[in-house]
């Protein structure tokens, strides 16, 4: 059983940073510009199609015009104009940010086994991941596995707090302060006790599940 003194701390660490869940989605500056720049070209799209389909009924109720007064070329010229400056502009920044983009989870984990002088049996053992599970990410460079194996493997491999963040982020993760699960973690990262059995105990004591 979990020690009484380690439960009362770990207590006040929940109730100071647990949160409601909240369903908002945070994002950097450069995604949400590059998002509002998507938005903004696919409602000119729409504007420009619904502009195009009443010009189309209004035309139905005109007389047409005479051949010579039908500018052909005007009207290619005019239809390449719409539309393409934004949207190659919002294709480029696209292509920056992939170009952006940093180590997968993969990458990375094998990284800081190897910086850690851990073999990987060490490594995934200690975090109680399956050896079948953790083939998969080694041999798969884009594999993303659920957060509950990644938080292990925080653990696994004493990472500090920021560490473990960053781990986390590689693979589209990130501590909630809306889990006590992650609060829990967060609070044993922090003050850098690494110990499974330890950590289970508590994670069991606030009805979480264990690893």
């Amino acid at each position: 059983m979990a020690d009484q003194k380690l439960l009362d701390e770990v207590g006040r660490y929940i109730d100071r940073y647990y949160e409601p869940v909240k369903n908002d989605i945070k994002m950097d500056k450069e995604m949400i510009s590059v998002f509002d720049k998507i938005t903004l070209f696919r409602k000119k799209k729409a504007e420009e199609k619904a502009l195009r389909e009443e010009g189309v009924q209004e035309s139905s109720r005109i007389e047409e015009p005479s051949p010579e007064e039908f500018d052909v070329s005007t009207m290619r010229k005019t239809k390449i104009e719409k539309g393409m400056p934004s949207a190659m502009y919002v294709n480029r920044n696209i292509d920056s940010l992939m170009d952006q983009m940093e180590e997968t989870f993969s990458q990375r984990l094998l990284r800081m086994i190897d910086e850690r002088g851990m073999t990987d049996s060490e490594a995934y053992t200690k975090a109680y991941v399956d050896r079948r599970h953790f083939s998969k990410i080694r041999k798969d460079v884009n594999y993303v596995t659920n957060k509950k194996t990644v938080l292990a493997f925080t653990i696994a491999l004493r990472l500090s707090l920021d560490e473990a963040k960053d781990l986390l982020a590689s693979a589209g993760f990130a501590l909630s302060r809306s889990s006590k699960t992650d609060i829990i973690v967060a609070y044993f990262l922090q003050n850098k006790i690494y110990d499974m059995f330890e950590i289970n105990e508590v994670l069991d004591a606030y009805g979480q599940p264990v690893f």
